[in-house]
């Protein structure tokens, strides 16, 4: 991993989004990027004067920023980069434009029937993102180390495909990680399939040093029953493959993506696989 992309509004939710991009580049010595998206809305997060120009204070913010963070990066560089347009475009084009690893935005809260729906910048990063991308709540923090991994295995053709990031996370935070097997039908054959995936990656897992528990989740209720699983084991990360779809000229994120992006206590990192899996994946 090579350079970790944050999105920054310098709200409280965004700078422990950055406290945890620098947890996980240190680890894995990557350079970090930072971006701010000049808008109406962020212009007026930041309170300023009428003379005040927006864009020089941003910097003199993300100079700040540099000054207090870099020392922890170990040599690494830290960037900033100021960009004017809507936010999750502006984030996606930078990200591609960098050819960035990750990248790590705050999810802000909403209530109601508003966290369902595609409004938020977090979810159109996630469901446009070329990268995996963690997501993180304002309460959710790393005052402990990353020691618990949630991976939950369906029987999905990509469900696998995460393993190998999850493997990285595992041997660099000397983290277990918790093999959720989601029997997400009553189907046998469906059932059995998801015992030989969770066969598979717990051999794989064992083979590069990582230690594993593995559970099975006969009563499954979507992203609720990950969500519960990851609080029982007191987990620190949840790994999963989204799904998006087309509506009209906008991805939508699947909404067991939405739930986990939004509910869960714990950062979540979203891979999404562009590519239909038609033969047997490897590992």
């Amino acid at each position: 991993m090579n350079e970790v992309l944050v999105a920054i509004d310098f709200s409280e939710s965004s700078i422990n989004a950055l406290e945890h991009a620098i947890g996980v580049a240190a680890k894995f010595k990557s350079n970090i990027l930072m971006v701010w998206v000049e808008s109406k809305a962020s212009i007026q997060h930041l309170n300023l004067t009428d003379e005040a120009n927006p864009t020089e204070h941003v910097k003199e913010k993300f100079e700040e920023l540099v000054e207090k963070y870099k020392p922890q990066l170990g040599g690494y560089d830290m960037e900033y980069r100021c960009r004017k347009g809507q936010a999750y475009k502006e984030i996606i084009t930078l990200s591609v434009e960098n050819k960035v690893d990750m990248i790590v935005t705050g999810v802000h809260g909403s209530h109601g029937f508003r966290r369902f729906l595609m409004g938020d910048t977090a979810n159109h990063i996630i469901a446009e993102a070329k990268c995996p991308v963690l997501t993180i709540g304002l309460h959710r923090t790393l005052g402990r180390a990353l020691q618990a991994i949630v991976l939950p295995i369906d029987q999905s053709l990509d469900t696998r495909q995460k393993v190998g990031i999850a493997t990285q996370f595992a041997q660099l935070f000397d983290a277990t990680i918790h093999i959720l097997g989601l029997y997400t039908s009553n189907v046998n054959t469906l059932k059995r399939r998801v015992d030989e995936y969770v066969k598979q990656v717990d051999k794989h897992l064992k083979k590069n040093g990582v230690k594993t528990e593995i559970f099975f989740e006969k009563n499954y209720k979507g992203a609720k029953s990950i969500i519960n699983y990851s609080k029982k084991v007191d987990a620190n990360l949840i790994l999963t493959m989204i799904e998006t779809e087309s509506r009209t000229s906008d991805l939508w994120l699947g909404s067991q993506g939405q739930q986990l992006v939004n509910q869960s206590s714990v950062p979540v990192l979203s891979i999404a696989n562009r590519q239909l899996i038609k033969a047997t994946p490897g590992l």
